[in-house]
C-alpha cells in the first residue's frame, strides 16, 4: 500500500488550502516546540504544516515502508520522521506544542494509551488536533456510495464519542468539531482511477469480490457523467485539549 499511497490518496492544493485555514486558528505554534504529526503514512501533511506555518514538524510512522516513501517523495529540511507508535512514542516529556493526527485513529489499537502518551509528550495545554472520518458522520463520503462494505467497516472504527471519552481518561476535553470540506478528484473518472489503486484502507478490508462489484458500479456512474464536476468529500477535524 505505501508504494500507491500518494497516488491514490494524494490531496488535491484546493483540498490542502481548506484544511490549512482550519488548522490556522490553532498554528503555528508560538512556543517554538515542534508540531508532532503522529500517524504521518507518507508525509502527505509533515511538509505541508512546516511549510505553511514554518514549524517544526516531527513525522512519527511505524510502518518502514510509508517512512521510506515519505523521506524519498515528502523530505522537507524542517521534517524528521521517526519510527514509533501511538501508544508508546520515542519522545521525553512535553517537548512538542501540537498534536496532528490524520485519518489513522482507527489504527490505534488502545485509544487511551496514546492519549496518555500525548499527555505526556505536549506542552502542558497543547491541542490534539484529529482529522477523521467518524461514524454516525459518513454521509458524505462518496466512497461508500459505491462500496457500502466499506461504509460498514466505517461504522467500527471509534466515533466522535469513543474518542473524546478515551482522551478524557488523560485529562482532555473537547474544544471543537466542524467538518471540513475537500475535493478528491475534478471529476468520477479520475476518482475511479485513483480508487482502482485501492489505497485507502476501508477497501484493503474488503473482499475481492466485493471491491470488483464497487468498482463496477463507480466506472459506471464515471462513463455516465455528463457534466463532470470535483469529488467533494467532508471529513471532521475535532480538537481536545
Amino acid at each position: 500500500m505505501a508504494a500507491v499511497y500518494d497516488r491514490g490518496r494524494g490531496l488535491s492544493p484546493e483540498t490542502l488550502e481548506a484544511w490549512r485555514a482550519a488548522l490556522g486558528r490553532y498554528l503555528p505554534p508560538e512556543t517554538g516546540l515542534p508540531v508532532l504529526d503522529l500517524g504521518s503514512g507518507t508525509g502527505r501533511f509533515a511538509g505541508a504544516l512546516a511549510e505553511w506555518f514554518g514549524a517544526d514538524v516531527i513525522a512519527v510512522e511505524p510502518s518502514s515502508g510509508m517512512r521510506r516513501e515519505a523521506r524519498r517523495n515528502a523530505s522537507h529540511p524542517r521534517v524528521a520522521y521517526v519510527g514509533g507508535t501511538a501508544e508508546s512514542i520515542p519522545f521525553r516529556d512535553g517537548c512538542c506544542d501540537t498534536a496532528w493526527l490524520s485519518t489513522v485513529i482507527h489504527h490505534i489499537e488502545n485509544l487511551r494509551a496514546c492519549a496518555r502518551e500525548l499527555r505526556r509528550v505536549l506542552r502542558p495545554g497543547g491541542p490534539v488536533l484529529i482529522r477523521s472520518a467518524f461514524p454516525g458522520r459518513l454521509d458524505g463520503i462518496t466512497l461508500f456510495r459505491f462500496f457500502p462494505e466499506a461504509q460498514r467497516f466505517a461504522e467500527t472504527c471509534p466515533s466522535v464519542e469513543a474518542t473524546v471519552e478515551a482522551f478524557a481518561y488523560a485529562g482532555f476535553e473537547m474544544e471543537s468539531l466542524e467538518a471540513v470540506p475537500q475535493v478528491l478528484a475534478p471529476n468520477l473518472t479520475v476518482f475511479c482511477d485513483r480508487v482502482r489503486l485501492r489505497a485507502d484502507s476501508g477497501l484493503a478490508s474488503l473482499s475481492d469480490d466485493e471491491f470488483a462489484r464497487g468498482m463496477r458500479a463507480l466506472e459506471r456512474a464515471a462513463a455516465e457523467e455528463t457534466a463532470p464536476r470535483p469529488v467533494t468529500d467532508r471529513l471532521d477535524l475535532l480538537a481536545l485539549r
